[in-house]
């Protein structure tokens, strides 16, 4: 039953735009169109149900609400995988008043202009006109449409291959240290991992079409009263976050954020708080309290860095993603998140491993061995 309604909502969306489409098409141009169409109404309503046949076996598991509202209205969305998210998602806009009346106006569009094209009352010439008007239109848009997602694509490998490039010398770095027995240089670490949060901001800026975006890192370290318990603190930032205050308390891994993280390991990859401002008045992201936090941060994406620990694979740090625009952070951009996250977990577990295994080589200093002991 819950499907039966979920195609029908899907189905009759499509058909009223059509008819309304038709119908404005009628009040403006008359009806020839509409007496053409009546013999073919069969036709006319099959569109509708061929596309939503063809989609629904991608959206039938999705709740009716998802289909309808999105995830757009959610302060608040943890994903496990962007994929499976945005098929759920991806036909929500039908529903969204921006997108309803875009559909509208669409359908609109069409109807004029094959009344125009096949019961034209205008002249030869004026019809000749609308016709090449319409193909250099719809020309031009998919040309300037395919120029601009080609540049997109080009500078989205340019990002990676340089990430992947500064990746490739950091690692390189630590292995020669580690060779020639080099004292543990942990400055050189964060420089590195500055330039490589520099680069995934200007990979993130692509993807998002968003320019203010800043990251952060924090990294687990033991907890200096709860014996057994560790805190996450705040290993390095880009520029735009340099002055936040939030950032510089410490955050226990029993409480907030880590802590769901932590017991959501398998079903939350990337935690997404569309609209900060509204998070914080429902009490729902506690890290900050002042008002001026909410000046610089619009939507706030955080991803765990997992990696091997020592002992077992564990919750090592995590990636805050900040905007200053709201609802920044959509389902296409999870898997993406996902990627630079284990990028990232890679990084800072090559660089506490290497100088681990410095420290103990180099470093007597038992205070020291004993707190990466613990890792």
């Amino acid at each position: 039953m819950a499907k039966l309604s979920k195609f029908l909502v899907l189905y009759l969306v499509q058909a009223v735009c059509l008819w309304i489409g038709l119908e404005v098409s009628t009040y403006l141009q008359g009806d020839a169109l509409k007496v053409f169409i009546q013999g073919y109404w069969l036709y006319f309503y099959a569109i509708p149900l061929l596309t939503t046949v063809l989609i629904f076996k991608e959206v039938q598991d999705a709740p009716l609400s998802a289909l309808i509202g999105g995830t757009d209205q959610q302060c608040l969305t943890a994903y496990t995988e962007g994929k499976t998210a945005w098929q759920y998602n991806q036909f929500a806009f039908f529903f969204r008043r921006r997108w309803i009346l875009y559909l509208l106006i669409s359908s609109i569009l069409v109807f004029l202009s094959l009344h125009a094209v096949f019961f034209p009352d205008l002249s030869s010439a004026l019809k000749n006109g609308v016709i090449l008007f319409l193909a250099f239109f719809f020309f031009a848009a998919n040309f300037f449409a395919l120029r601009r997602r080609m540049h997109r694509l080009l500078d989205m490998q340019e990002t990676l291959h340089q990430l992947a490039h500064q990746m490739r010398n950091e690692h390189s770095q630590l292995l020669k240290r580690l060779a020639a027995k080099e004292k543990a240089l942990p400055e050189d670490c964060l420089r590195h991992l500055s330039e490589s949060l520099e680069l995934i901001k200007g990979y993130l800026r692509i993807i998002t079409s968003e320019k203010n975006i800043e990251l952060a890192i924090r990294i687990a370290l033991p907890h200096q009263e709860e014996q057994g318990n560790i805190i996450y603190q705040t290993l390095t930032q880009t520029d735009g976050l340099q002055d936040s205050a939030w950032l510089t308390k410490p955050v226990p891994a029993n409480q907030g954020i880590p802590r769901y993280l932590i017991e959501e390991r398998n079903t939350c990859n990337v935690l997404v708080y569309r609209d900060i401002k509204k998070a914080l008045q429902e009490k729902i992201f506690q890290e900050a309290e002042d008002d001026s936090f909410t000046e610089i941060v619009g939507s706030l994406a955080i991803a765990p860095l997992k990696a091997w620990d020592g002992k077992k694979k564990s919750m090592i740090g995590m990636v805050y993603l900040t905007s200053g625009q709201k609802k920044t952070f959509r389902e296409e951009h999870i898997d993406g998140i996902r990627f630079l996250a284990d990028i990232l977990s890679d990084a800072v577990a090559t660089s506490i491993t290497v100088n681990h295994m410095l420290i103990m080589k180099g470093n007597k200093n038992a205070r020291r061995r004993q707190l990466l002991e613990k890792y």
